[in-house]
């Protein structure tokens, strides 16, 4: 007769088991499959809010933080950190029809062609289908699922070069990356470099209307 204190260690180690499973195994949804239904679903997101972070230094990057919303047609607005001269200095930003709107410290608003906020950093790379967040996700690889807790999944996986550079200029090399899904959307990305240096991209508010409308 098996004795009954090893059947409740037995039964206990396998309780343990369960809940200690990491990697695509224990139950926890296959990391591909994560990520393909969130590809999908951002391409199909038609505004959001996000925050940008850059930790560490990036050479074609001069914002160190973005916070604004945008939408699928190339609207946005928001405000900035950008590093000019060693210093950091806020800015405010208004891109609508083509037109990109700058304001800095002092003054006010100046046109500019909006082909020139590639230079600074171009919020509405995001939802583009061809070279933002849906691209990534769907063009990583070696995905992991490492979490899923309260709704949210952590899927780690490698960005090729080419494709994050889309949504992050300057990067050279592939990027280790990690990315938290709720309900087939992103909600948080953090890209990190080679170097050391960083970048967390934050979305929320997931077509949720707004306008935008030039400043007089």
């Amino acid at each position: 007769m098996f004795p009954r204190r090893a059947l409740v260690g037995s039964l206990l180690l396998a309780l343990v088991a369960g809940c200690t499973s990491s990697g695509d195994g224990g139950g926890l949804p296959a990391g591909p499959e994560v990520l393909d239904r969130a590809a999908a679903g951002m391409r199909a997101v038609t505004s959001t809010h996000f925050v940008i972070e850059v930790d560490g230094e990036l050479p074609d990057v001069t914002v160190k933080n973005a916070e604004g919303d945008l939408d699928s047609a190339g609207r946005s607005r928001g405000r900035a950190k950008v590093e000019q001269f060693g210093q950091l200095i806020e800015v405010e930003y208004v891109l609508v029809d083509q037109d990109l709107y700058f304001k800095g410290p002092t003054g006010g608003f100046t046109k500019l062609p909006a082909a020139l906020a590639g230079q600074v950093y171009d919020p509405t790379a995001i939802l583009d289908p061809e070279r933002g967040v849906a691209k990534v996700l769907g063009d990583a690889r070696d995905e992991k699922t490492v979490s899923s807790d309260g709704g949210v999944t952590v899927v780690e996986a490698t960005v090729p070069r080419d494709v994050v550079a889309g949504l992050v200029p300057g990067i050279d090399a592939d990027v280790a990356s990690r990315f938290s899904v709720r309900e087939d959307r992103l909600v948080n990305a953090v890209f990190t470099l080679p170097g050391g240096a960083a970048v967390t991209i934050d979305l929320s508010d997931f077509d949720k209307p707004f306008s935008v409308t030039a400043p007089a």
